[in-house]
């Protein structure tokens, strides 16, 4: 009896993994394809290299972004809606605990623990299934490289996904941006406290000569094999910063121009193969001072030198909006992120 009840359960395990292999295969046929970008990640095992650690874009969900009631126990379902940007990936269109209408394209994802510095109050983390894709035997390195490590060149990886139609999302391939961003702190400020942000030198940090944000250099690289071109509109708006997941509270940059303006030809950086273009910006400068306690500050002074955590943005005009231009052929369209930085490190 004992060996009959060994052997029932040896079966309908290996029934289990027949039907979701099959069931993955069938996605793959008969679902809906799509590209999503992920985001910058450090791998967190330096022996491994059979396969991919990927975090993507859509991960992260603001709870404000989160449509109706929902649960917040860990494993609890939520369905992101996704829509198609110019440049041919998908990108987040809202957030429900309930399933969309079957002629929407969607993601199903799970919330999980947050690892991160206690803003569960804030954001979801969900994953899709998609965050390790399997490559040959000592690829993944080399791709992770490839995808670029803290100073460096960060590549988004591309990933191609095919969704079921409830929502179940397989990788079954990648690809590269043709664009690749990096970041760089050029000048750091002087620390005034520890990582709970106590200053233990009040009168260090009240001192106006002293640096209190950084003074950060991002570089947009055309890592294609044909030209490239990017768009830097004046005062630089063709670049935003946005908050990213460690800090408790959304902050708000003061000096953001709200004033739309349409691209010039002049405004238009056309790059060859490999080449480079760097834009400088400085925090100590108003233009990006963010609302504080006693109205616009620093970021050093506002913020959390090691919990409030900010990513650059750089997303140019829309293909519409650069239809006069002369080179608008060539023109990358689309949103890329930066590695997260605050006013006293860099992730």
């Amino acid at each position: 009896m004992r060996n009959i009840f060994i052997a029932v359960s040896l079966i309908l395990q290996l029934a289990v993994l027949l039907y979701m292999a099959g069931y993955r295969e069938m996605i793959i046929m008969t679902g809906k394809t799509v590209f999503l970008r992920t985001m910058p990640v450090d791998p967190r095992d330096p022996f491994r290299g059979d396969y991919v650690s990927l975090n993507y874009e859509i991960s992260l969900v603001s709870r404000k972004d989160v449509k109706g009631l929902y649960s917040d126990e860990k494993g609890g379902k939520f369905y992101v809606r996704l829509k198609k940007e110019d440049n041919g990936l998908y990108s987040f269109d809202g957030c429900s605990a309930e399933m969309p209408a079957k002629d929407s394209v969607f993601i199903k994802g799970r919330n999980v623990d947050w690892w991160g510095w206690g803003n569960k109050s804030r954001i979801l983390h969900l994953k899709y299934g998609i965050e390790k894709y399997f490559v040959q035997q000592k690829r993944g390195l080399e791709i992770e490289r490839k995808a670029g490590w803290m100073n460096e060149i960060h590549i988004p990886l591309e990933m191609e996904v095919s969704l079921g139609s409830d929502g179940t999302a397989v990788a079954r391939g990648y690809r590269w941006s043709p664009l690749g961003i990096g970041l760089q702190v050029i000048e750091s400020p002087v620390r005034t406290g520890w990582q709970d942000g106590t200053v233990q030198n009040p009168a260090l940090a009240k001192d106006s000569k002293i640096r209190k944000s950084p003074k950060i250099r991002i570089t947009l690289q055309n890592v294609s094999g044909k030209p490239l071109a990017i768009v830097n509109l004046p005062d630089f708006r063709s670049f935003a910063i946005e908050t990213s997941e460690p800090s408790m509270k959304e902050w708000k940059f003061t000096g953001t121009p709200v004033a739309p303006v349409l691209p010039a030809n002049e405004n238009v950086i056309v790059l060859k193969p490999d080449e480079k273009s760097t834009f400088d910006f400085d925090f100590a400068e108003p233009r990006w001072f963010v609302e504080g306690k006693n109205g616009p500050e620093e970021i050093g002074t506002a913020t959390n030198q090691w919990s409030d955590m900010f990513r650059f943005i750089y997303a140019p005009p829309a293909a519409e909006e650069c239809k006069s231009l002369d080179r608008r052929d060539i023109i990358w369209h689309g949103k890329l992120q930066s590695r997260r930085f605050s006013s006293g490190r860099m992730d």
